[in-house]
């Protein structure tokens, strides 16, 4: 029934380990096995009112490893589940690597056409969904998914009445016949997460107990997380951010975790006053919500020490406004799906390179910059980012999109423009392609995201190439005012960058102003949407 997962795997990446002496970190199960023996009456989850110590909470995970041998799963079976940030979906992580079944973590916001491909392209054989959240019908939409998908043969509702034929979650859990932990290796694909693609079908990326405990190493390591921290879910535990620094970092390090489930800046600074979070990164998009709360105070962030930002285009005045007005020390990072934690800023570093730069490469992990042709190019050069390292994932669930992807020797090939200097700290310039072709000369739409990022009246910023019949296409910035600005013209912006000694080929030759920016739910934007809503304008 299960995919053949064993047949796509790289061996570069097994090859990696072995040849580095390296004994990846245990799974998700494995560690709460542990804490649970270590720590059982420590608190390790708040979820609005439920508040689970390690021992409760490895309990309950173990009640669902129960229910889902006793529903037929097996290893290997892809169980598929599209949760909030709730206790139940952290649970069911673990259940999952409990039994040995390759758990796959769908970001909410995806709906029928995303879930059925999913389900269909992994084989799921069970999908895990809430009755409804956020004004949304999942039921419906698994009816719909498991109509179209011949694999998926139960559908488990959490926090609602299940529908004809689904079994609730309390259902799940009544089994008490706890399974003995399935011992995987740790090269096994465990997780399975599709990218929130911008424009085509998301793609199905395989991780294994080793690239996953990599990743959480690394976060425990380079964030310093410790015993006393609290961090603040604020952006989709589904997502493999949000699951690795809430389920396996907690873990790890003996710290806390609480969820937030709806993104709302004033309940958010609620819960970190109200349960002194230490660590509260997220997207730009959220980072700014707090600052501009309406509840924001000096006092109700006192807690906090770490605030890192990453998952999209990142101004660079940001790291500096999120330590002067949240009291804590910001940086970059830079990761995809296929690589979550490729480079981050430290707390060593100087702030010019938080502002300015993605950090450097993450523990174990290389990163080269490389031209058209392949070869390397110098420092302070413009070249495509490659990535290896332990955190790589080890392939696509589409075996066809490898050949692309990867280069002979196991690097990923990003896909992202960056530059890297002297000290090895990394920055990303854009996409591939992400570039405005003007009169035959290429311009970096990030790069002019930068400069129109620090104008004083602009909250956010997307730059877009649309078609021009005189010169190929033409730059339009696309922004989102900041509250009690002065209305932007296009003249304005010009003689702000003019004033800036900005090549005049960078400076846009189109303004739209807009309410919002639209976004996937890892905060990037939606750049074909807006080239669809402006590509007959002309704008101001």
């Amino acid at each position: 029934m299960a995919p053949s997962f064993a047949s796509n795997l790289r061996p570069e990446r097994i090859r990696h380990h072995e040849a580095a002496g390296e004994w990846p970190s245990p799974g998700i199960a494995e560690l709460a096995q542990r804490r649970r023996e270590s720590d059982p009456h420590r608190e390790f989850l708040i979820d609005g009112s439920t508040r689970l110590t390690v021992g409760e909470f490895v309990s309950r995970a173990e009640a669902v490893a129960a229910g889902l041998v006793a529903t037929g799963i097996e290893p290997g079976d892809v169980v598929s589940w599209e949760l909030p940030n709730w206790w139940e979906a952290a649970a069911l992580a673990v259940a999952l690597d409990w039994v040995g079944a390759v758990s796959n973590p769908i970001i909410p916001i995806y709906r029928e056409r995303e879930v059925s491909f999913i389900a269909r392209q992994a084989r799921s054989r069970m999908l895990v969904v809430p009755g409804s959240f956020r004004g949304f019908d999942y039921r419906g939409l698994a009816r719909s998914v498991r109509s179209e998908s011949e694999h998926l043969e139960h559908v488990v509702v959490v926090r609602d009445e299940p529908g004809e034929g689904m079994l609730s979650f309390e259902e799940l859990m009544r089994s008490t016949a706890v399974p003995p932990r399935h011992l995987r290796s740790p090269h096994d694909v465990a997780m399975l997460f599709y990218t929130s693609g911008t424009t085509a079908d998301p793609k199905g990326v395989m991780h294994t107990t080793a690239t996953i405990g990599a990743y959480t190493q690394a976060g425990v390591t380079v964030m310093d997380i410790g015993r006393e921290d609290v961090g603040l879910l604020q952006f989709p535990l589904t997502h493999i951010g949000g699951l690795s620094a809430f389920i396996g970092v907690p873990l790890l390090a003996g710290s806390r975790g609480v969820y937030l489930d709806v993104w709302e800046p004033d309940r958010a600074l609620d819960l970190i006053a109200a349960e002194g979070v230490t660590s509260a990164g997220g997207p730009p998009v959220i980072l700014q919500g707090l600052m501009a709360a309406p509840s924001f105070s000096a006092e109700r962030v006192k807690t906090l020490r770490n605030a890192g930002t990453g998952a999209a285009g990142i101004p660079p005045q940001l790291v500096r406004q999120v330590s002067e007005r949240l009291g804590a020390l910001s940086y970059r990072a830079y990761g995809l799906t296929e690589c979550p934690m490729l480079t981050t800023g430290r707390r060593d570093d100087p702030e010019e390179k938080r502002m300015y730069t993605d950090g450097r490469p993450s523990p174990g992990c290389t990163v080269r910059i490389v031209d058209g042709s392949g070869a390397e190019v110098p420092a302070g050069s413009e070249g495509e980012i490659q990535a290896f390292g332990p955190q790589l994932c080890v392939g696509y669930l589409d075996a066809e999109l490898n050949r692309a992807a990867f280069t002979d020797d196991g690097f990923l090939r990003t896909g992202d423009l960056g530059v890297m200097d002297e000290d090895g700290h990394v920055r990303v310039t854009g996409r591939v392609k992400d570039i405005i072709i003007r009169k035959g000369e290429n311009l970096s739409a990030k790069a002019i995201e930068d400069i129109l990022g620090e104008h004083p009246d602009i909250a956010d910023v997307a730059v877009i190439g649309l078609p021009d019949e005189s010169t190929g296409e033409r730059a339009c910035a696309v922004v989102v005012l900041r509250t009690g600005a002065t209305p932007l013209t296009l003249e304005r912006a010009r003689t702000y960058m003019d004033e800036l000694q900005v090549m005049r080929q960078m400076i846009p030759e189109q303004l739209e102003i807009v309410d919002a920016l639209p976004r996937n739910a890892t905060g990037k934007v939606l750049k074909f949407e807006l080239q669809k809503r402006f590509s007959g304008a002309r704008g101001n």
